[in-house]
């Protein structure tokens, strides 16, 4: 890590290194694991690992595009686990830079979850984090997808995609 980078440059990299990281080994179970429908229990994994690393992604553009510089504001800022909130924070047209159109929050038989609208037209479905946790307490069960290895492998490509362009943004060379 270049010593120097600003405090947000550095939260930036961190994040999205871990959020990068997190998309390969995902694929890797959806290669070797997860290969067809839904499995309640593999699911469930398989979606907060999803949430997190989707959370990384737009904190760490988040805090590049900030206009606050202390380490303390920057965190500020990015703690929340809400993203359709999360993205609220982002200037109009801006999350378009890392291939995503809109991030929407939904009520899908009782379970909260996020659709990402990516400008190529696809549409990912991030379940909320602390909703997915805690869906014991719940009286109802999450659909199923006889695809759901297919689907997520499609979801896996496209944020590796964005992880890619944040990196790139991340590695500018001031010099």
């Amino acid at each position: 890590m270049n010593s120097n980078k600003s405090e947000k440059e550095k939260l930036a990299e961190r994040a999205i290194f871990r959020a990068n990281s997190g998309l390969y080994f995902l694929d890797e179970c959806l290669e070797h694991f997860h290969r067809g429908g839904t499995d309640a229990a593999f699911s469930r994994s398989l979606y907060i690992l999803f949430s997190y690393n989707f959370e990384l992604i737009i904190k760490s553009y988040l805090l590049l595009v900030s206009n606050k510089t202390k380490k303390e504001d920057l965190l500020k800022e990015i703690k929340s686990h809400n993203l359709e909130k999360l993205s609220k924070k982002f200037p109009a047209g801006v999350l378009k830079n890392i291939c995503i159109k809109n991030i929407q929050k939904n009520n899908v038989f009782g379970f909260d979850q996020y659709e990402i609208e990516m400008i190529n037209g696809e549409k990912i479905i991030i379940q909320d984090f602390t909703d997915i946790r805690y869906d014991f307490e719940k009286d109802a069960l999450r659909g199923v997808d006889h695809n759901e290895a297919i689907t997520m492998k499609r979801w896996v490509d496209n944020l590796l995609e964005a992880t890619k362009i944040i990196m790139k943004m991340v590695f500018v060379d001031k010099r």
